[in-house]
Formats: C-alpha cells, sequence, structure tokens
C-alpha cells in the first residue's frame, strides 16, 4: 500500500499552523453542524435535529441582537424571517459569529494543548467535510436531475419585459427552459457525491466539486443569486480535502511523477469500534440519500402531470376594485394587482409597483376550495366561483372571515411563446435574434 502521511514520523507544525488549524477545524464543522442544508447531525434521529437547532440559534439569537443594536438595521432585515435567501443580513453577521466562536474556542484549546501536530484531527476533519460534501451534492444534483430547482419559465415571467427581469430570474429562464441541460448538470453533480462517497474517489470527487460549484458560485455572484454564503462554503469544503494532496498533484500532473495521495481518506484508528462505528455512518448516509430520492420523483411527477394537465384557472387574473378592504398583500407589504396561476400548479402575484412575488395555489374543484400561500403568512382560505369563463370571484371560507372577497378578471395571453417553442436545430442558416 503506497505511505501516507499518517505513516511517516510525526512532524511538529509550527505554532501559527497550530492555531490556524484549531480555528479552522472549530469553524469549518460549527457551520457544517448548524447548516440546514446537509447537515451530518440529521444521521441521528430526533437528537441529530435538536443539537443542529441549537447551533443554529447559538449564532443566529447573537447576529439578531447585533442587527439591531450594534448595526442599528430596521425592517424586515432586523429579523429573522421565512425567505428563499441565505444571503440575509442576519446570515452574514452570523458568519462573524462563528468565526468569534472559533477564535474564542481555539484560545481554550490552545490553553490546554500539548500536541505538536493534527494530522489525526485533520483526518477526521477531512472525513466529517467529505461526507457533508456528498450530501449537499446528492441534494443539489437530484434537485437538477428530476428538473425542480430551476422550473420551466413562469407565466409571469414569459409575459414580462426582459429588461424587467432581475438577473436571478434571467439565470433561472435560462436553465429551466430547456430542462435536459438541467438534468445533466444535476447528473454532474451526482456524480461528484459519488466519487466523494468512496474512499478510492474522493480526491477526484472533492476535485469535480470544486470545479462545479465554483461556477455555481460565479453565477451566484455574477446574478446576485442569494445563496453566496452557502455555495462559497461548499467550495470551501472541496478546497479542504483537495489541500493535503495539492503536492501530490503538482508531481502527477506538472512534473510527471508518480505520486499517491498524502492523507487517508478515513481517520486511521486501531480501535475496532470506531472502525464499526465509521462504516455504520456511512452506511447511513448512503441510506439518507437514497431515502429522498422517492420524494424528490414524487414531486417531480406531480409538477409534470400539472404541466400536462393544467387546471382551468392557469393563467393571469388581473384584481377588481384596487383598495378594498379585502386587497392581498404580497411580501412587501404592497397589494396585489395580478395574479398568475401557472401550469405547474405554483403561483406569481404581481403588486402594485409591477414586482413579481412567488406564490403557490392549491384549488380543490370538488369542494370549491381556493388556498393561497404567500411566504410567512397563513394560508388564505376561499370558496370560488366561476359565473363565466373570464371571471372567477373568491369568497372568503368560514375560518378565513378576516379577508374579503376578491374579484378577478382573466387576462389574455399569447397561445405560443418562441422561447418555449423554438426547440433544437442542428442546421441554422442564420441565428434567430428576436
Amino acid at each position: 500500500m503506497p505511505e501516507t502521511a499518517l505513516d511517516r514520523k510525526p512532524t511538529h507544525w509550527p505554532l501559527i499552523g497550530r492555531i490556524g488549524f484549531r480555528v479552522t477545524f472549530c469553524y469549518l464543522l460549527l457551520y457544517a453542524f448548524s447548516s440546514s442544508n446537509a447537515n451530518l447531525l440529521y444521521l441521528l434521529p430526533k437528537l441529530g435535529a435538536l443539537i443542529a437547532s441549537w447551533l443554529s440559534l447559538a449564532t443566529l439569537d447573537p447576529a439578531t441582537w447585533l442587527a439591531h443594536h450594534l448595526f442599528h438595521i430596521t425592517g424586515v432585515c432586523a429579523q429573522i424571517h421565512p425567505t428563499g435567501s441565505g444571503d440575509t443580513a442576519i446570515n452574514w453577521i452570523a458568519i462573524g459569529v462563528m468565526l468569534a466562536y472559533s477564535l474564542a474556542a481555539a484560545l481554550i484549546w490552545s490553553l490546554f494543548a500539548r500536541r505538536d501536530e493534527y494530522r489525526t484531527a485533520a483526518a477526521w476533519l477531512c472525513f466529517l467535510i467529505r461526507l457533508t460534501l456528498v450530501l449537499a451534492m446528492a441534494n443539489y444534483g437530484f434537485s437538477k436531475l428530476f428538473p425542480m430547482q430551476m422550473a420551466p419559465p413562469s407565466l409571469a415571467v414569459l409575459n414580462e419585459p426582459v429588461g424587467s427581469l432581475s438577473p436571478m430570474t434571467l439565470l433561472w429562464t435560462l436553465i429551466g427552459s430547456n430542462p435536459i441541460y438541467e438534468a445533466v448538470c444535476g447528473a454532474i453533480e451526482v456524480v461528484a457525491a459519488i466519487l466523494l462517497f468512496f474512499r478510492r474517489t474522493a480526491l477526484a470527487g472533492a476535485i469535480l466539486t470544486f470545479f462545479v460549484m465554483g461556477n455555481v458560485l460565479l453565477y451566484n455572484l455574477f446574478f446576485d443569486v442569494p445563496v453566496k454564503l452557502y455555495s462559497a462554503h461548499l467550495v470551501l469544503f472541496s478546497l479542504v480535502i483537495i489541500a493535503p494532496e495539492l503536492r501530490s498533484l503538482w508531481d502527477f500532473f506538472w512534473r510527471h511523477q508518480p505520486a499517491a495521495p498524502s492523507a487517508p481518506a478515513v481517520p486511521p484508528t486501531q480501535r475496532r469500534g470506531l472502525r464499526i462505528g465509521i462504516f455504520v455512518v456511512e452506511v447511513f448516509l448512503v441510506l439518507m440519500v437514497l431515502t429522498s430520492i422517492p420524494g424528490q420523483y414524487q414531486s417531480f411527477a406531480r409538477t409534470q402531470a400539472s404541466l400536462h394537465h393544467p387546471h382551468p384557472f392557469t393563467g393571469e387574473w388581473r384584481v377588481q376594485g384596487q383598495g378594498a378592504p379585502g386587497a392581498v398583500t404580497t411580501g412587501g407589504g404592497r397589494p396585489m394587482t395580478n395574479f398568475f396561476i401557472e401550469p405547474n400548479g405554483r403561483a406569481t402575484l404581481r403588486d402594485d409597483t409591477g414586482e413579481l412575488w412567488r406564490a403557490g395555489v392549491s384549488i380543490n374543484d370538488k369542494g370549491s376550495n381556493f388556498a393561497l400561500y404567500r411566504d410567512g403568512e397563513a394560508p388564505l382560505v376561499y370558496n370560488f366561483h366561476q359565473p363565466d369563463p373570464m371571471h372567477l370571484i373568491l369568497q372568503p371560507s368560514a375560518n378565513n372571515a378576516a379577508t374579503g372577497a376578491l374579484y378577478l378578471e382573466r387576462v389574455l395571453l399569447p397561445d405560443r411563446y418562441p422561447l418555449l417553442d423554438r426547440g433544437f436545430h442542428l442546421v441554422n442558416e442564420w441565428p434567430l435574434e428576436r
């Protein structure tokens, strides 16, 4: 077997290297174990979710206090609120809180430390970070392999001037308009997760993850997608796995010399119980990923069914009688003027300033029930009545008496959209620009 760094004689790490490792070790694990996107603690039923919640609150609560008293942030930015963004003001402040915790923990560690090197601790760190990346890449990959992350262009976006689109919406529309391309991107991310999982291919998986997530990070930075913090940390995680192998990679790719991996894929231990424990964690990780696939596929199948058999209410509806007591407000607190029911079962609201807001609908034809879902708000439940194809009346149900009636008028939309109908052409006599 090739010699690894742990097989060689222990070497003395310089003081700055030991301190840097302690801070890095504490910070990376704190971030990994407080993140809800790909958290190994969820392998522990109930207890893991509870610990993750405690760790998250231990950073978010101080971040909220600092937002109020140090940065004097006001309004919606000053509170933890339901959002699709991972880059809120409190999220950014929480990163500073994590760093402060890590510095304090490293200081305490240094006061009691007696070791001159941390090769074994580094192996444990790489092992935990590697499995965290497996979860993250599998979650990202399957959400694209079953094209769900970037949904097909909505009716609201299709009827919006291109110049009015946000950079993120433009990016989402570009990728979502071709599900096969999205599925290919997802397949590459799934391959990265598989390579990361197996010990012999973990380095190849980390390198592939670095390039894939590096591209995602560039998208997030330059198209203003609010997942900058998380994607940057996934790139950082991949670098943690690659870093010990940089010299071997240099020798192999640049100097064309034989080179072997210098770091172990799993922490070395002579204890049989620990070896069994590592194997059990890996098995449960596989089960965790596999059990998530049927749910994602079912969600994809429901969306496809809605696309192929859209509800008769699908389309754009204009709210009549603006300013009425029952006016629906969007996430920005502005009254809704137009309401899009999308072919995939989702919804989009337009407020009186022209901004679009994501929403959801649930329509029960048998009971004539219509539920409207907005982020962070209780659902608005109505009984619907359609006197003719061009009009729709929503009356508040008994458990939603505080909301007034909505009178909606259908807005006629184009029968076809070149963005959706153009398709693939191998031969093009000229570029289609329109």
